[in-house]
């Protein structure tokens, strides 16, 4: 596993003002929920795992016109895919050049043995000139993972 993913440690607590279910996790809770489960189910939108957990990319927190989000990107050839994830790398972000904000954008690759099997890639933007805020993350079962922010 990748030494990335330093915003796992950044962000701790409930997410939102209104809902206790939806908190953020860190990364001995992302491998104990991933780890070893194998995938039942993956689409752009979701991936099904075994043991129920379902990983979907949403963004976790947002300020004014500022937002983020992001689709798995898997061989679709390939599919059913039926594999077991035995591993997990957390990209470093890149900054995406815009003339208008701050665009940020970060890959989650999945493993299974040595072979990349699922790619969680998301974009996250600061909105109108720059000035806001956006954290996106690899959500799974209401406990957010965040892995880029702008």
């Amino acid at each position: 596993m990748s030494e990335h993913g330093s915003l796992l440690g950044r962000y701790d607590g409930y997410i939102g003002y209104y809902d206790e279910t939806e908190r953020y996790g860190n990364i001995e809770e992302l491998k104990e929920m991933i780890l070893y489960k194998k995938v039942v189910e993956v689409t752009q939108d979701k991936v099904v795992l075994e043991n129920g957990a379902v990983l979907t990319i949403e963004c976790s927190e947002q300020d004014c016109c500022a937002n983020g989000g992001g689709e798995f990107e898997f061989d679709k050839y390939n599919a059913p895919l039926e594999a077991v994830i035995t591993d997990f790398q957390i990209g470093e972000q890149e900054d995406v050049p815009d003339e208008d904000t701050r665009i940020s954008k970060n890959t989650i690759t999945l493993f299974h043995n040595q072979n990349p099997i699922i790619e969680a890639s998301a974009t996250t933007d600061a909105g109108n000139g720059g000035y806001y805020f956006s954290v996106t993350s690899l959500v799974i079962n209401n406990i957010h993972f965040p892995f880029v922010e702008a």
